[in-house]
């Protein structure tokens, strides 16, 4: 049941919600993504790859896998054109309800996680690959363990339980759609099981090693009042 959501604010955006799948779903994970002629996080990097920027920090910091493949952590770094730990591919994936299994959908985010039990069906899923030179890789930006506060790191890629989705919290956001470049939203967990304050992506402005590191952690405030370093979006570039 959507506990967070009266039947009435599901049963308007539903309409939207179809016509939006009509166009995006079948496209998959490439049709959000490919802009013709965009500029990357690097010069070689193909029209697959935005970059995820936070609002506390701006668009100029952008993600970056630091230790590279390694992906011991990911954390908000200044772009630039050189630097191929940064090309990621920031894909939206599809709607939620493409992924819940007790909406009808795979299963690959688990029907007991906060997201699939409190969220339409309609909000969007998203899923950031490493993709340094443009080459894709197996490795995606997640979690280790489920519902636990922790700093993301690259993980393979797997829809089994979730921890490499990442769902838009659309309520919580500064406005507008979640796939939209300019409009900031929460990024909820798939894996997360939480009973209230789900885990999302956040930067620790304060960290030291590396500098912003990207972490999950309960969600802050509600309403629209979450705070930057817990508000996200995506972009085309450049990266300079």
């Amino acid at each position: 049941m959507r506990n967070r959501f009266t039947r009435g604010l599901c049963v308007l955006a539903a309409s939207a919600a179809i016509t939006t799948t009509l166009g995006l779903s079948a496209a998959g994970a490439a049709s959000a993504s490919s802009h013709p002629g965009i500029k990357n996080a690097t010069t070689v990097c193909g029209g697959l790859c935005l970059d995820l920027s936070n609002q506390q920090l701006g668009l100029n910091s952008i993600q970056n896998a630091h230790g590279g493949s390694t992906g011991t952590s990911i954390n908000l770094r200044r772009q630039g054109n050189l630097k191929v730990n940064e090309d990621f591919m920031v894909n939206f994936v599809g709607f939620l309800g493409e992924f819940c299994a007790n909406d009808g959908g795979n299963g690959e985010i688990p029907s007991t996680s906060y997201a699939c039990i409190n969220y339409p069906i309609f909000w969007d899923v998203f899923q950031n690959r490493f993709a340094p030179d443009s080459n894709p890789t197996g490795q995606c930006i997640g979690v280790t363990a489920a519902s636990v506060s922790q700093r993301v790191s690259l993980v393979p890629c797997r829809g089994v339980d979730g921890s490499t989705f990442w769902v838009g919290d659309g309520i919580n956001s500064l406005g507008g759609d979640c796939r939209t470049t300019g409009t900031y939203c929460p990024w909820v967990n798939g894996a997360d099981q939480s009973t209230s304050d789900p885990l999302v992506l956040t930067v620790n402005t304060g960290s030291k090693h590396p500098t912003n590191v990207l972490r999950v952690d309960p969600e802050l405030g509600s309403g629209g009042s979450i705070p930057d370093i817990q508000q996200f979006t995506t972009e085309d570039g450049p990266a300079t």
